[in-house]
């Protein structure tokens, strides 16, 4: 048989679509799990067949789709029906709408979740004839959203948690704080009753010189002139010195919240010192004072820290009821985390810190074994009853705490109880 140029042309011509049909199915098939092929007549679906690769998907064959044209929109899950009937009157429009993602109900009763991408045909006049719609199933992939989703939510919640809890911390930090302060005022106060019997003497020295004073210059005859400079000049000193005592006292005494200022060390020992001077001298005790020379200085509440070592002293002092050395030395170091000070060590303080470091050591009976454990537990006391409530030790711990401190205490060798006060140094704050 003879071929002419035109069959060979048109030969050719199959040749190449049916490879571009195979091409295009491979290419379907490694983006879709099955196709299915809708015929639109005068904008009404005529027939729709589908592929093999249905059953995989949905459980039906397609024979099955075949014998009931209905079969697809009763297999599209209730809730997202009008979703889908939306889009196939969309496209029998002759639209071109977004892919859809929707479930289905498989033949076995379980859901998946599945993409369909339509792809119109037109003729040359432009109107729809049929499309080709393409399914993936993408129940693995939207399980998998759904649990980054919850996973998000559940993470969301927690934040949420979480920032609750940190208001309810910082609520309570503030409440345990405002109870530390009440707790340190309970605790000055009995100070301040400690101490009041020696003030009221030392306050009384100095009214007796101005009430002599006065009833020597009211006098008859009037003295010398000579002698009118000395008493007035005895009556200022004596002012003066009550005057300085009524202040350290309501200073001392004084409610307020933390007001760290830079200080010398040194100088508020001496003042604390000052303030307990009656009942040094009346329980015979000598003061050896080793303080250490040009220490830097501290940021802390002078009041505060002066409650603390009127605290140290005077447990000192009542643990020598017939008297000894009261030794208070004081120097600057780098924080090694070997300060003996085993107790209350704030996290404040790092190797290397410069620190400053206050011995308070007597020369009494020291501390029984089995209460250096207990010694700062509020309201734990060795004291005979109605001396002291077990207050002291406990606020002393949590204002030196608070000031970003360390302190402890253990029995000396050679006898006697060591307190030990680590307070940070100011890094350029040499006096």
């Amino acid at each position: 048989m003879n071929t002419t140029p035109f069959d060979e042309h048109s030969s050719q011509a199959d040749q190449a679509v049916k490879e571009s049909e195979r091409r295009y199915q491979r290419l379907l098939a490694s983006v879709t799990d099955y196709v299915y092929l809708v015929t639109v007549d005068d904008g009404r679906a005529a027939a729709t067949s589908h592929g093999p690769g249905c059953e995989a998907v949905t459980g039906f064959t397609p024979g099955e789709f075949e014998a009931d044209p209905y079969l697809w929109f009763r297999m599209v899950h209730e809730e997202d029906r009008p979703a889908v009937t939306e889009r196939a009157e969309r496209i029998l429009r002759g639209e071109s709408p977004p892919p859809l993602e929707h479930r289905i109900v498989r033949k076995d009763g379980t859901i998946r979740w599945i993409r369909n991408t339509v792809v119109p045909r037109k003729d040359e006049q432009g109107r729809l004839v049929m499309y080709d719609g393409l399914v993936s199933d993408i129940t693995e992939r939207r399980r998998a959203e759904e649990q980054l989703c919850d996973a998000y939510s559940e993470l969301s919640q927690r934040q949420t948690d979480l920032k609750k809890t940190l208001q309810e911390l910082t609520a309570a930090h503030e409440e345990l704080k405002a109870a530390q302060l009440q707790l340190i005022q309970a605790a000055k106060l009995e100070s301040v009753g400690t101490l009041a019997a020696g003030v009221a003497h030392e306050v009384k020295n100095p009214l007796q010189t101005i009430v002599m004073g006065l009833d020597y210059l009211s006098g008859d005859p009037a003295p010398p002139k000579e002698n009118i400079k000395m008493v007035l000049s005895d009556m200022r000193e004596a002012v003066a010195r009550a005057h300085a005592i009524i202040q350290e006292l309501l200073q001392l005494s004084a409610q307020r919240d933390f007001e760290m200022k830079s200080e010398d060390l040194n100088l508020l020992l001496c003042r604390s010192l000052f303030l307990l001077q009656n009942e040094i001298v009346a329980s015979q005790t000598s003061v050896a004072r080793r303080f250490g020379a040009e220490l830097p200085r501290v940021k802390i509440d002078r009041g505060k820290m002066e409650q603390v070592f009127v605290n140290l002293f005077l447990n000192a002092l009542q643990a020598m009821p017939q008297g000894g050395v009261l030794t208070i030395s004081s120097r600057v170091e780098s924080f090694s985390g070997d300060l003996n000070v085993a107790e209350s060590v704030c996290l404040q303080l790092h190797h290397g810190d410069p620190v400053v470091v206050v011995e308070v050591r007597d020369t009494g009976t020291g501390i029984a074994e089995a209460d250096l454990p207990r010694i700062f537990d509020p309201f734990f006391t060795t004291k005979p009853v109605g001396v002291g409530t077990g207050l002291g030790l406990s606020v002393v711990k949590n204002i030196v705490a608070l000031h970003g401190g360390a302190i402890a205490i253990r029995n000396a060798p050679g006898g006697g109880a060591l307190a030990t006060v680590v307070l940070k140094a100011e890094p350029e704050g040499r006096p």
